[in-house]
């Protein structure tokens, strides 16, 4: 399985799933979209089961350093607030939050009633104490909340309020305060090395409880917490989380109705998995990131923009689309970085713009190659204005993941019809992600963190702090593209809260993403949830689109809290 949202990479994408429709659903407004108002007759009980291919789980629940081999902590620990990847906002142990002294102060109002699960109060002070405690143990500072980049000064609590201060306006950190997870003072204040602790008998204020782990079969159970501060909540009375090595098993485990959800990718869905049960197989994948063909754009012919753009239409999206995924997406026409849960940041002008640069035409793109001096032999061999034939190129793609190994074959053969030489490469994903850090790749297959506003993309994307020199390891900008203005609006951007403003910064920066065309769009990521409903209902879907992540695990405590019994 690729863990394709758990590290933060430049991607880019033109592509639409079967997705979600703007609709609207009855939720719960003193929390937010993510809860919904299922209404008064609810059915009580049941198991959730859950199975993924993580392979073999460790036996730890410390959440600041989870990972995919560990147990799910957000079951028992919870954030401030959950953010999906529209940017909907739904209150958890924070009630509200607002900017203050010209965005350089947020202050967070803290839930109040709430126990922890040992039944000691919670209290603001317990969010003071986190984020200190981050402060004072950077290891486990995972989202980088206390980087000098991130401008905070301190965290302090007056009353109900937790004061978050910032030595100038830094909108951005918002996200990273919002999903950090709570842990108790009394607890954690005795752990001097929380780094490498365990929390094998974890106290929280999640709406579930840990009861066991069985390693042997990597299976880990738990149990509804009677005292959750949520009225109502859960309705289910248990979780079974198990991982397993392959999608096979996965894919057979929700086959046979001994799961009820995974988050995988199933070739040809439909006949593979729906078809066996049409009334119960369900899956849904909206997508809520992008993958994109990456170059180094420190490489010639790779910096010249009109190059860049001539590759992307001279790939045949729709064919790729259809080779891969058996007609599921369909082609969002869009290569400006803005995913589709946030497409109300696109500027509407720059549609046909957009548009031309995704729409495959071979013919044209020979023509723009022509029209900056590149241009076919006798050979069919791409010739440069030195007239010299230039080499060919390698496309890295990462060993086992099928999707883009096939995909950057069809994109080698492609390119080939315009006289481009390209190889496609599969390594490991330790060389390839190497490669990539140290820009010594020429193309690759990458992928992008969407988060929560079209600032991220861009910001991991575009900043010059996130690339480095050719030979030192980039933290994600590895095209090591950068540009003045993209820099400018992203500071325009993260010092203001006004929309507004905000808006005409995004506007500027798609404007200069289509002049340059840095990243070509490609593949989708979606969220690849795959389920069954013979026992439970209440899954996100196209109608209740209330859950927006990369995958069931990253934040399992939302469809926790709505799945129920048929």
């Amino acid at each position: 399985m690729k863990f394709k949202f758990l590290i933060l990479m430049v991607a880019l994408i033109g592509i639409l799933s079967i997705g979600f429709a703007d609709v609207s659903y009855p939720y719960l407004t003193q929390y937010g979209p993510a809860i919904v108002n299922w209404g008064s007759n609810v059915k009580y009980g049941g198991t959730l089961k859950i199975i993924l291919a993580y392979g073999p789980l460790q036996y730890s629940l410390n959440p600041f350093t989870g990972s995919g081999s560990t147990l799910p902590t957000n079951l028992i620990y919870e954030s401030l607030f959950y953010i999906d990847m529209s940017g909907k906002i739904t209150n958890f142990l924070g009630t509200s939050y607002k900017w203050m002294n010209n965005n350089t102060e947020l202050d967070v109002t803290i839930r109040q009633g709430v126990k922890w699960s040992d039944g000691v109060p919670f209290t603001p002070q317990d969010v003071v104490f986190t984020f200190n405690y981050l402060k004072a143990n950077p290891a486990i500072d995972l989202n980088g909340i206390w980087a000098p980049s991130n401008d905070l000064v301190s965290v302090t609590a007056s009353g109900d309020t937790v004061i978050f201060k910032l030595s100038k306006p830094n909108m951005s950190i918002f996200q990273y305060i919002a999903g950090e997870p709570i842990v108790p003072e009394h607890i954690w204040a005795n752990i001097s090395d929380p780094s490498k602790y365990t929390n094998q008998n974890p106290v929280g204020t999640g709406p579930f409880l840990f009861k066991s782990f069985d390693q042997p079969t990597n299976t880990v159970t738990y149990i509804k917490n009677p005292n959750y501060w949520m009225e109502g909540r859960p309705y289910i009375d248990s979780i079974v989380y198990t991982s397993v090595d392959s999608n096979n098993a996965c894919t057979l485990s929700l086959i046979r109705h001994e799961y009820d959800i995974s988050n995988l990718y199933i070739p040809d869905v439909m006949k593979t998995y729906v078809s066996h049960d049409p009334a119960n197989n369900k899956y849904w994948w909206p997508v809520v990131g992008n993958n994109y063909l990456d170059l180094n754009t420190t490489k010639y012919p790779f910096n010249i923009p009109d190059f860049r753009k001539a590759i992307s239409i001279a790939i045949n999206r729709k064919f790729v689309l259809d080779s891969l995924y058996f007609g599921t997406f369909e082609e969002f026409d869009n290569p400006t970085l803005i995913t589709y849960p946030l497409r109300s940041w696109l500027d509407p002008t720059l549609t046909p713009l957009a548009s031309s640069l995704v729409e495959y035409n071979p013919q044209k793109a020979q023509e723009l190659l022509a029209s900056i001096g590149f241009k076919k032999n006798d050979q069919g061999l791409l010739v440069g204005p030195d007239g010299k034939v230039l080499p060919s190129f390698t496309l890295n793609v990462v060993s086992g993941w099928t999707d883009w190994i096939q995909g950057a074959q069809i994109v080698a053969k492609e390119l080939g019809s315009i006289g481009l030489q390209v190889n496609v490469s599969q390594q490991s994903f330790g060389q390839y992600y190497s490669s990539l850090q140290t820009g010594t790749f020429d193309m690759a297959i990458t992928w992008l963190d969407p988060g929560t506003n079209p600032y991220n993309a861009y910001y991991f994307a575009f900043s010059p702090n996130q690339t480095a020199p050719i030979g030192q390891n980039a933290a994600s900008n590895f095209s090591r593209y950068t540009n003045p203005l993209i820099t400018d609006a992203l500071d325009v951007f993260n010092s203001t809260s006004d929309p507004r403003i905000q808006r005409q910064a995004i506007y500027a920066i798609e404007r200069i993403v289509l002049d340059d065309m840095p990243s070509i769009a490609l593949l989708p990521v979606p969220m690849w949830d795959v389920y069954q409903t013979t026992t439970l209902t209440g899954f996100p879907n196209d109608q209740y689109p209330y859950y927006l992540a990369g995958s069931v695990q990253v934040n399992l405590e939302i469809p926790a809290l709505n799945i129920h019994l048929k």
